[in-house]
């Protein structure tokens, strides 16, 4: 074959991909989200060379973003048996382990990672959540406070530590908490609804309805922020205010359980009582639901509808072992409601017309002679 033409097959024949053309490619891949494509480039350079340590972990993340936890873990533990301090290997294999609900072996790891670089925010915010996880309250509070030693202003970090304090029922440390993410987000409406629903636990009502303004200017139409508005404005029995707020939640949704009950309660508190019943019913649709019926007892109680009260009164007693604190609750809504007189009546209809001897009469009995 003449020189000529040698040349000429060697200009058009494809080039050999290089194993570092394979990293770098498979890596613009991975960060695309390209993660198919990144994994058959990725398989092609290991392939030439098994042990790569950017391949093995670039393979690793493409596999762990696809929830191929297994290979994720094969190729993130292989590159660690050839580089045991490899940071990419560390974070990567406590990634995985963490979504594997594996979270002490996730922290053990980060905690490696950690040793040699020792102010990576993010790593120890994932120790923080995953002690959070385990129940490690101590522990996780203090990971959270280390890292806002560093970075005072840590947007991840204040939220956990929040949500943690939150959780252990240190609400007003919550609040505080919470306002230092505010303090430079000041519109951030998750927040601020969380903030006012806090507010409203602590029965600090009118720093609630601030907040929850403070939602509504940034999104008009958030159903939370008009929920706790309108719960405001139930608090302080303005309850016109409060239905004419929930109303705005209905035109864009169907609503929740929680709120027709709220609907209910405030027509019935106006005297509406079909407005009341509709309101009630349509809560029951959405399940069982022992304030809702328990509404529904007052209300046909209320209207010397016996027949319905009794019987809306027995679902609402249906499960035994809760007739006490359903009892309970339903006495609290009628004296609530200034209703102890008809009360009474239905507690004496009821013990009169049933004879059976079984704990709902018991109790009845046992509160008549408390309440007369």
């Amino acid at each position: 074959m003449k020189s000529t033409e040698k040349t000429a097959i060697a200009d058009t024949a494809p080039p050999q991909t290089s194993v570092i053309d394979l990293s770098k490619k498979g890596r613009q891949k991975l960060r695309s989200r390209c993660y198919d494509e990144a994994k058959t480039l990725f398989r092609s350079g290991l392939d030439l060379e098994p042990e790569n340590p950017y391949l093995l972990s670039g393979m690793g993340d493409a596999c762990r973003e696809t929830a191929d936890f297994s290979e994720a873990e094969r190729c993130y533990k292989l590159l660690l048996e050839v580089d045991r301090g490899n940071l990419f290997a560390l974070r990567g294999l406590g990634d995985v382990y963490k979504k594997l609900n594996r979270h002490q072996e996730a922290i053990q790891l980060w905690e490696t990672y950690l040793s040699l670089r020792p102010q990576d925010k993010h790593v120890m915010t994932r120790i923080a959540d995953s002690f959070k996880l385990l129940q490690q309250f101590e522990l996780a509070e203090q990971a959270y406070e280390n890292i806002l030693k560093i970075a005072p202003r840590d947007r991840f970090a204040l939220t956990g530590l929040a949500d943690l304090q939150h959780r252990l029922g240190k609400d007003e440390e919550a609040i505080r908490t919470y306002e230092r993410v505010l303090s430079f987000d000041p519109n951030e409406l998750h927040i601020l609804t969380i903030v006012g629903k806090l507010c409203w636990r602590i029965s600090d009502f009118n720093l609630a309805e601030q907040y929850f303004r403070r939602a509504l200017k940034v999104d008009p139409q958030n159903p939370y922020a008009l929920y706790g508005l309108g719960n405001c404005f139930r608090w302080s029995q303005e309850y016109e205010k409060a239905l004419e707020i929930w109303q705005e939640i209905l035109k864009h949704s169907d609503g929740t359980q929680a709120l027709h009950t709220r609907m209910g309660d405030a027509y019935f508190n106006l005297g509406k009582l079909s407005e009341a019943e509709s309101a009630y019913r349509r809560a029951l649709t959405f399940g069982e639901d022992i304030f809702s019926t328990a509404g529904l007892v007052c209300l046909f109680a209320e209207q010397q509808k016996w027949d319905q009260a009794i019987e809306f009164f027995y679902l609402l007693m249906s499960s035994e072992p809760e007739v006490p604190h359903r009892g309970d609750l339903l006495i609290r809504r009628f004296i609530r409601s200034g209703q102890r007189d008809v009360m009474l009546e239905l507690f004496a209809l009821i013990i009169d017309s049933y004879e059976e001897n079984n704990n709902v009469i018991s109790y009845l009995e046992d509160q008549v002679k408390q309440l007369v």
